[in-house]
């Protein structure tokens, strides 16, 4: 039916209870909507009356509304549970949406001063393709302009608890659904009350949504304590600690011979997790913020290639057109966003973003693009397996104070990144028998060049050239200057250490034109030396631009795991970072129904 409002109440173009559509209906709005409009869902009448009231609205609604951020194939449901839920007409292949998700939405939404709901799956005409591009371009707006944005990281078919693993902040829509909104909430499962809770730095409030079932607090909040693998919070009279999982990898990838030896260890300070924090952090600039962007990207993925582009257009200020790129088109996609950011002034804050992974043949200043699916996480071809892209990642970020800003310049159409930057011609060198292998180089200050050959991530080894500041035309190798990076911890100064200055190994494969062939990581001790390198105007990318890059999706998902031991009565290890420190407190951290069990009711006294 279809019912005329005023334009802040919208028209009113479905109106359906919930009891019919969890009887087996699918939900399908195409009949009764029009292409191109913003739709919203009114939450009282969905809290009050159990019945889902679509608005359509011809310009941008101004009513304040909430927007909801979640994965589409989300957590299972554990064997022998069910949940009222139904389905939408063209998004089948997603989990049901869950009644009591959507009606603690609305909850949220209306007690945070907001009247109305958007949710793309029904807010969205999924069987119509012009309305679907046209609500891309939108989406950016949409979560820029919400009034409150809810996280429901397990997906919308049911609520899921903070010690649970959830494949949201892996999805690609998610970032921008996390970083444009003013204020982010996440709603989770919780028996525990009203509560203060806080974690390395970060207070906040649980506030309760529906009692002894659901709750919401601050994204940052969650983020924090994803970082660090644990959340501490009043209740039962005590300070309680609790495992959060809700952003961590999903397979530990160290073992810790330490106590408490009854509790399994899981990988913390995640870079996955560290690089939408520091997004979302009031202290960083706009270029530390970008280059965790393409550092929080790439370890994303979705359904189709080519919205791994669409997804953070809108962050950079950006709006490209979807009609004009075919769904596997990332990299033609990636170019004209990247030439786009670049003709506003941006800087190529991408660069060195991904330096562990091998750098694309087409266009080199970016790394090899994970492989995309509909669910699970990033994954990238290593040899003849995949490993997840995170643990490929570093947890860090650039400081343009401490040597010089990322690289201005332009790209043009076969994505060569044209720009000027500090240089040092390399030849290839071997190291003598019997050496160790140097790991990266730290050249005596009181020497023109380093005393030992430097070590590139993909192992080969270089030397300068005897005659290193002068930079010819036919020179073979270059080592390029990108900036200085340090590693991010929540709360914590950053420290300098032995790989802070980062360079691109680069090669010639034609006149005048070079791609990155790996990267070179120097000591914070070389800062006055690089900056004695010669400026020089150089064309990266390529080298081959018409190529498929076999993402290996037959190929078996491994985890490396690697053997570390902390500094207690039974470890021989001396020195103890804070790292170790958060990992030891994490491992103590408790399961959420363990302590709903014990302390959910004490906390109600």
């Amino acid at each position: 039916m279809s019912v005329l409002q005023p334009q802040d109440a919208g028209a009113t173009i479905c109106e359906v209870a919930l009891c019919t559509l969890t009887s087996g209906v699918h939900l399908d709005i195409s009949a009764c909507g029009t292409p191109c409009r913003y739709r919203l869902i009114d939450c009282a009448n969905l809290v009050h009356n159990g019945t889902i009231v679509i608005r359509e609205y011809t310009q941008f609604p101004t009513v304040p509304y909430t927007a909801v951020s979640y994965v589409w194939k989300g957590n299972t449901l554990n064997p022998g549970v069910t949940v009222e839920a139904f389905s939408v007409n063209g998004a089948e292949q997603a989990d049901p949406i869950g009644v009591d998700v959507l009606r603690d939405a609305s909850v949220v939404s209306l007690t945070r001063g907001a009247a109305y709901l958007w949710l793309d799956r029904l807010c969205i005409m999924q069987t119509d393709k012009a309305d679907k591009q046209w609500q891309i371009r939108e989406m950016h707006k949409m979560y820029q302009s919400c009034h409150l944005c809810v996280v429901a990281p397990g997906g919308l078919q049911q609520l899921v608890r903070l010690d649970e693993e959830t494949e949201w902040i892996h999805r690609g829509w998610t970032l921008q659904e996390a970083v444009a909104p003013r204020c982010v909430v996440v709603l989770f499962s919780w028996k525990l009350g009203r509560c203060q809770a806080h974690a390395a730095g970060s207070h906040g409030v649980i506030d309760e949504v529906t009692p002894s079932s659901s709750a919401v607090t601050t994204l940052s909040l969650i983020l924090d304590a994803s970082t660090i693998g644990s959340l501490s919070f009043e209740g039962g009279g005590k300070t309680l600690l609790v495992e959060v999982k809700l952003f961590s990898p999903h397979a530990p990838d160290r073992q810790y011979r330490d106590f408490p030896f009854w509790r399994s260890t899981r990988r913390i300070m995640s870079p996955n997790v560290g690089a939408l924090a520091r997004i979302l952090s009031s202290e960083l600039d706009g270029d530390m913020k970008e280059y965790s962007i393409w550092q929080s990207a790439l370890m994303r993925t979705s359904q189709r290639p080519v919205d791994m582009v669409f997804s953070i257009m809108g962050l950079f200020g950006v709006q490209l057109d979807p009609s004009k790129f075919k769904a596997n088109d990332r990299v033609a996609a990636t170019i004209a966003l990247a030439r786009a950011i670049l003709a506003k002034g941006g800087r190529a804050n991408w660069f060195a973003a991904a330096f562990r992974i091998p750098p694309s043949r087409q266009i080199s200043t970016f790394p090899v693009f994970p492989r995309t699916s509909v669910a699970g996480k990033a994954y990238m071809r290593i040899g003849d397996s995949l490993q997840e892209v995170s643990s490929l990642m570093e947890n860090e970020y650039p400081i343009a104070e401490a040597l010089i800003p990322m690289p201005h310049g332009a790209m043009d159409g076969d994505g060569y990144l044209h720009f000027t930057a500090r240089a040092l011609p390399l030849k290839p060198a071997t190291i003598h028998d019997g050496d160790s292998s140097p790991g990266p180089s730290v050249p005596r200050l009181d020497v023109a060049v380093p005393t030992s050959p430097m070590k590139s991530v993909d192992g080969s080894y270089w030397a300068p050239h005897e005659n290193y500041k002068q930079i010819g035309d036919d020179e073979q190798y270059l080592a390029v200057l990108v900036g200085f990076f340090v590693a991010y911890y929540p709360g914590h100064t950053p420290a300098q250490g032995e790989t802070n200055i980062h360079a691109a190994l680069v090669e010639r494969h034609m006149q005048g034109k070079y791609h990155v062939r790996s990267y070179i990581l120097l000591s914070s001790r070389t800062n006055s030396w690089v900056q004695s390198w010669s400026q020089c105007t150089l064309q990266v990318g390529g080298p081959t631009v018409a190529i498929a890059e076999d993402n290996g999706d037959a190929l078996p998902i491994v985890s490396v795991a690697t053997e570390q031991f902390l500094n207690n009565p039974r470890s021989q290890l001396p020195d103890v970072t804070l790292q170790d420190q958060e990992v030891r407190r994490a491992r103590w951290a408790v399961p959420q129904t363990r302590l709903e069990n014990t302390y959910g009711v004490m906390g109600r006294k």
